[in-house]
């Protein structure tokens, strides 16, 4: 049974080593623009993309290919609470300028990372919205039977892990390399597994270990009294003056968590339905200039440092 996403940490970590080895430019993939970026649009076409079960078939690639629309959607979606519901006018015309931008950063190859983390999240708390989906398929219409659908897209997918010319297209707008496809997919597989054995735990029980995941509480929360930008700033400035080690931009999101996990964020929310983890985040990742970690607010007239007087170690 899996009761948290921790029971993923070493599938990931060898993704996380798959996207490291990745030396190779990372492609721009044109596709689609956003014209409409109400709160309607923009969560119905994250739900079809993140909340799904994958089933398209594609020939094996060995290039990562990544379009802005995809990118773009992911960071809105999580972006409207903080808006109470709608994308200012500003957000607009830096989202309309990016499609403009023609090149990606080697640094954005693990931009899929947040991608997988999110999906997975999603898939053990949000899993009715993925089977529901699931229904939807026209090659599942009229079967209502869970159990039926998971064993037949476990042998698609446990199909494709074997065949060197084929893989799982996983996220629409984005393409990846077999390799990294295959371990997505590895994690989808073990997902079903353990599902298919809650459903009936006789199923074939001696081919699916049953893992048990979870997290000690090991600490209280620190509650912190500024805004969610104070805090990255307040780690960005330690990091500048050498009171903690520079982060690997691949390693971002490991510590945003790490972040959140120290401090309660609650304060900070703009609205009852934020999540404030994830809005953090959205800050603490900026971007990367000339390879190096910078956050993006910084650029804003209207933001004010707090911790520029922080001395140098």
């Amino acid at each position: 049974m899996i009761t948290n996403t921790k029971h993923f940490d070493n599938k990931l970590q060898e993704l996380r080593g798959l996207l490291s080895d990745y030396q190779e430019d990372i492609n721009l993939m044109q596709f689609r623009k956003i014209t409409n970026f109400s709160k309607e649009n923009i969560t119905d076409d994250f739900n079809y993309i993140f909340l799904s079960l994958p089933y398209e078939i594609e020939t094996t690639s060995n290039d990562l290919s990544y379009s802005y629309y995809t990118i773009e959607l992911f960071d809105l979606y999580y972006e409207i609470s903080d808006y109470d519901g709608q994308i200012d006018s500003e957000r607009i015309q830096k989202s309309k300028h990016r499609f403009k931008q023609q090149k990606l950063d080697t640094q954005d190859r693990f931009l899929v990372l947040d991608f997988v983390e999110n999906y997975l999240h999603s898939l053990l708390y949000n899993y009715d919205v993925f089977l529901s989906n699931a229904k939807k398929f026209h090659f599942f219409v009229g079967i209502d039977d869970e159990r039926i659908i998971l064993e037949n897209l476990y042998q698609l997918y446990k199909g494709v892990l074997l065949d060197k010319t084929k893989q799982i297209r996983l996220f629409l707008g984005i393409n990846l390399t077999k390799a990294i496809s295959d371990k997505i997919i590895e994690m989808l597989c073990d997902f079903i597994e353990q599902r298919l054995l809650v459903l009936n735990s006789s199923i074939n029980i001696g081919a699916i270990p049953n893992k048990i995941t979870y997290e000690e509480n090991k600490h209280n929360k620190i509650q912190w009294l500024g805004t969610q930008q104070q805090l990255c700033e307040l780690f960005f400035e330690l990091i500048q003056k050498g009171w903690i080690p520079e982060i690997p931009y691949g390693s971002i999101k490991k510590t945003s968590d790490s972040i959140t996990n120290l401090f309660d964020l609650e304060h900070t929310k703009r609205s009852k339905s934020s999540k404030p983890n994830d809005s953090f985040y959205q800050q603490f990742k900026g971007e990367s200039e000339a390879g190096k970690w910078t956050l993006s607010f910084f650029k804003s007239k209207k933001y004010e440092k707090k911790f520029k007087n922080i001395l140098d170690k």
